[in-house]
This record gives C-alpha cells, sequence and structure tokens, in this order.
C-alpha cells in the first residue's frame, strides 16, 4: 500500500514573510513605474528581436509620439517608429545591442503618429533577464529644438560671413569710385605741375578743393566701419548723431552708463540698421529709442508709427539685426501688427 506524501505545512510566520515580501516587490514596481512615467526620456521595452512589448511604454514615449498606452504595442520598433531610409540604422542599431549585450546609440528620426518626425538622440541597452525572458530599453531624448537652434546658428554664421564679404566688396567699391578717384587725379595734376605742363598755381587750389573732398569721404567710410564718437564720446553722443542723420524726428532716451565695448558698438549698429530699416521700409513720420540697463542686459528698443508688416524673413534687414544679436548671446523680438507700427527689442548680455 503505497504512503501518501504530507503537503508540508506553511506556519503563520512563513506566510506573514512571504506577503511582507510580496508587498515590497509590489512597493518597488510602483516606485519604478512612477519614475519611468514622470522621466522626462521616451521609454520602450522591446525584445531581442525588436519587437515593442505590450504596455511597456511611459507616459513621455506615449504623450511626445501621440498614441495611447495600449497602442503603442506589437510589432518592430524600426517599422513603426522610425521613417523610411533611416530603418536600416535603427535596425541595426537595436541587433548590435542584443548581439553584444552592450549599449549601443544613435541619432536619428523617429515618427510620430501623425507622421511627423522628429529628431531623437537614442540608446538601447540590455536589461537584467525577467521571467518572461531577455527585455531591452529604448530610451531617447527629442532633440528637434537643439537641431533647429543647431541649424539657424550655422545659416547665420553663414549670413554673417556673406554680409562680411559683401561689406568689403562695398568699401573697396566706394573706396575705388570715391576717395580713390579723387586721389590719382590729384596725383596726375602734381605731376603735371612738376614737369612744368600744368600752371602751377591753378593746380594748388584745386589740390586742396581735391584732398579736402578725399578726406571728407575718408571720414564717412571710417564712419561706417567704426564710429570715431563712440570710442571718444560714448554711445549716448553716438547715438545722438545717429538720431540727427535720420530722415525722420527721432525721440532719445540713452543711458549714461559706461558699457563694455563690444557691446555699445552693437548697440549703435543695432539702432543704426534700424532707422535705416524705418527710413526705408515703415513709411513713419517718427521714431523713439531707448537704451537702458536691466540687470544683467543692456536693452534697446526701437519703435516707430509706421505701417507695420516687418517680417524677420522678408528681407527687409532685419535679419541681419538679428544675426549681430544673436553673435553676442542675445535676443532680439519685433512686434509689427500691419497698420501698428513696429517695435523692435534687443536684449544684449553686458557680459558680452
Amino acid at each position: 500500500m503505497a504512503r501518501s506524501r504530507a503537503k508540508p505545512r506553511r506556519t503563520a510566520k512563513s506566510t506573514a514573510v512571504l506577503r511582507e515580501r510580496i508587498a515590497e516587490l509590489e512597493r518597488e514596481r510602483e516606485l519604478l513605474n512612477s519614475i519611468a512615467n514622470n522621466a522626462p526620456s521616451l521609454l520602450c521595452l522591446i525584445d531581442p528581436d525588436g519587437a515593442v512589448r505590450p504596455f511597456a511604454t511611459n507616459k513621455a514615449f506615449e504623450r511626445t509620439l501621440g498614441y495611447e498606452p495600449h497602442e503603442t504595442g506589437g510589432g518592430l520598433f524600426w517599422d513603426r517608429y522610425v521613417p523610411d531610409g533611416e530603418r536600416a540604422a535603427a535596425r541595426d542599431t537595436i541587433l548590435s545591442s542584443v548581439r553584444m549585450h552592450a549599449t549601443a546609440e544613435h541619432e536619428g528620426r523617429w515618427l510620430q503618429r501623425d507622421g511627423t518626425a522628429i529628431e531623437v538622440a537614442w540608446s538601447c541597452t540590455p536589461l537584467p533577464k525577467i521571467a518572461s525572458g531577455p527585455v531591452y530599453l529604448v530610451m531617447g531624448t527629442d532633440i528637434t529644438e537643439r537641431k533647429r537652434h543647431e541649424e539657424e546658428v550655422r545659416r547665420s554664421r553663414a549670413r554673417i560671413v556673406a554680409a562680411a564679404d559683401d561689406a568689403r566688396r562695398r568699401l573697396e567699391r566706394n573706396l575705388h569710385d570715391g576717395a580713390q578717384q579723387r586721389l590719382i587725379a590729384l596725383l596726375l595734376q602734381l605731376r603735371g605741375a612738376q614737369r612744368g605742363t600744368i600752371d602751377s598755381g591753378a593746380v594748388v587750389g584745386s589740390a586742396v578743393e581735391e584732398l579736402a573732398a578725399a578726406v571728407r569721404e575718408l571720414r564717412e567710410l571710417a564712419q561706417g566701419i567704426h564710429p570715431s564718437a563712440l570710442t571718444e564720446r560714448g554711445l549716448a553722443a553716438a547715438l545722438r548723431i545717429v538720431a540727427a542723420r535720420a530722415p525722420l524726428d527721432v525721440e532719445l532716451d540713452v543711458t549714461d552708463a559706461t558699457v563694455e565695448t563690444n557691446v555699445a558698438v552693437a548697440a549703435y549698429y543695432i539702432v543704426s540698421e534700424a532707422l535705416n530699416n524705418v527710413a526705408k521700409y515703415a513709411g513713419a513720420t517718427r521714431a523713439a529709442v531707448r537704451v537702458r540697463e536691466t540687470g544683467a542686459h543692456l536693452v534697446v528698443v526701437v519703435e516707430d508709427d509706421g505701417r507695420g508688416g516687418a517680417d524677420l524673413d522678408a528681407g527687409t534687414g532685419l535679419r541681419g539685426l538679428y544675426d549681430r544679436v544673436s553673435a553676442l548671446d542675445g535676443r532680439l523680438d519685433v512686434d509689427s501688427p500691419p497698420g501698428g507700427g513696429t517695435r523692435l527689442r534687443a536684449e544684449l548680455p553686458l557680459s558680452a
């Protein structure tokens, strides 16, 4: 007769220990879920073949890509979330992590539910094996805005280089057509007087006039390169000269405080170019210029009562101002409703 095997009896103590362990694991699970769902990174769990696990994405992943939690699972990650032309690279990144059992990193585009692509820096990392098998963590950071800024910086630098080249050509042309021609004509006259082919008395009077005209032109060119008044008398005095030259009434309110040279030069050219734009395009009768220190910035404001409608990308010179301000890590805002005038506000770091 076979003996019946008695079942092991679970004591009250062992049951209590088991319950406490289960409760501890549940608390850890809730903590991990809370961390994952509040993390800014886009998180997704996948199997070794690249298939996305059901209900294995965090809120940032779902919110950024536009999915509900129950919609993200199933299918291969690179087929669903990576656009054509980049899927092979994404697949190779994931399979490399699986093969090497190490973190693999990549930077590329992911697809949102509506088909819009975003730029993402992401990695695939093997996690400790769990009961259901090997699992891998895909973790991404949305870098679309960073990429946009990088591209804007590249375009801005290209525009600055092009503007500098254009300025050099314009300076060369102005020298050639202006002061240089006067000086060459004067040289020929003096040589003629030296050889006795031209009356020296007549040459002297003409030479004085030509030299005076050449000096005036050279001074005007030098003023355009770097205003002497800015160096000798400061920003406020230099801007008073700019306002006096403008073909419309300009109200000035400029700080008398000493400002670092590079910041003062930037403020000078911002006001000069802004007033030039007002005169050319705004159809305004008056303008106001305010330059004041505000905290760690020098704030430059130029307003007019013109037609408004100024567009940063319309080739009205505002793009050049934007590049100049960006080069100093500053900020430029333009408010220009049609028919409501234009308000330009630049912030320049005083430590620039």
